[in-house]
């Protein structure tokens, strides 16, 4: 492979291909070295197609004004109309580096298209090409047929023509690369803004990731939380009802003993109200029973002599009945203590 030529500053472009991909589209294939410092703007391919000249802006797909030291360079041109053949092609890609290439063939023409010469193609600093110098007999030469001094004066009118044709068509290939300049400025621009903006969108995006993954962990712990205590709230509420359940129990138990304490006092207040009218209604028939019986004793039968005790009988049958009564007072309180002992029981029971 051809080593690359040098085009200013140590700056170097090796020419791969430069070629038609189709009708209407010239595309520019090759590698740049030492760029440093450097920085490309838009493209600007100058062809010359027999009397035609034209200037095309590199289409923005292949983003043409960014090159890597030695990396594959590609930059794609738009042609208006069919295919022709060029007689020149230059390669701008800054108001100080151009390179010229290789005349590429045409489309559906026969034969092959020149090859690039063996080592690198002649490039030079500057994008603008210098006009051809002019011509000079050199000393000793035969002389050459002169015009006459009638059409001397039209030959230079013609050449004034030409130099200022030649001057307006530098002006307006400066003009365009003003704007081709002052364009891929903007464009780089843009691009940088781009940037930026992507880089801070993207940052953006990060910090929002984080924030919702942070805020994802507190919502997942704060919800293990309420589950936790949700379960805890409930075996509480279950304990609770359970204890209510066996407190509703031992006091309906409690209930049913203190019913049963007060029927078994009631049974025995009416026993003991029994106990004590019986004891009343025995003793008011034994103060009667002695009361008769005196009164009998002491009263003697008419015309009976005085009256004998009977053999075996007590002879104080006032003490006799005394001490029955006594004894049946002893029964009745035998009776009320029994009936306060159940009383105290129940009662105490109870408390």
């Amino acid at each position: 492979m051809p080593a690359p030529d040098v085009v200013s500053d140590g700056v170097a472009f090796e020419v791969e291909r430069f070629e038609w991909t189709a009708n209407d589209r010239l595309e520019v294939t090759g590698r740049w070295y030492g760029l440093r410092g450097h920085r490309f703007v838009r493209p600007v391919l100058m062809v010359q197609a027999g009397e035609e000249q034209r200037r095309m802006l590199a289409l923005l797909e292949h983003k043409p004004w960014a090159a890597d030291d030695g990396e594959e360079w590609i930059a794609a041109f738009p042609w208006a109309g069919a295919p022709r053949e060029l007689t020149a092609a230059e390669l701008a890609v800054a108001p100080s580096l151009a390179v010229d290439l290789p005349m590429p063939q045409v489309p559906g023409g026969r034969g092959r298209a020149p090859a690039p010469p063996d080592g690198p193609l002649p490039a030079r600093r500057g994008a603008a090409r210098p006009a051809p110098p002019v011509a000079t007999q050199p000393p000793g030469a035969a002389p050459r047929d002169e015009p006459s001094a009638a059409d001397e004066p039209a030959a230079l009118r013609a050449r004034l023509a030409d130099e200022q044709a030649t001057v307006r068509r530098l002006k307006a290939e400066l003009e365009d690369a003003r704007q081709g300049l002052a364009a891929a400025a903007q464009a780089a621009g843009d691009h940088d803004a781009l940037e930026r903006e992507r880089d801070a969108a993207l940052a953006e995006r990060d910090a929002a990731l984080a924030r919702a993954n942070l805020d994802h962990d507190a919502i997942v712990e704060e919800r293990d939380s309420a589950v936790h205590e949700r379960s805890a709230a409930l075996y509480e509420r279950d304990e609770a009802l359970d204890e209510r359940a066996a407190a509703n129990f031992e006091r309906e138990r409690a209930i049913a003993e203190r019913d049963a304490a007060f029927a078994e006092r009631d049974r025995a207040v009416e026993a003991q109200r029994t106990a004590v009218s019986n004891l009343e209604a025995l003793e008011r028939r034994t103060a009667d029973a002695e009361r008769a019986r005196a009164a009998e004793l002491a009263r003697p039968a008419p015309g009976a002599g005085p009256v004998r005790a009977l053999p075996g009988e007590p002879r104080d049958t006032t003490a006799r009945a005394a001490g029955l009564a006594w004894a049946q007072r002893a029964a009745a309180l035998i009776v009320l203590v029994v009936w306060a002992i159940v009383v105290y029981k129940v009662l105490h029971g109870i408390v």
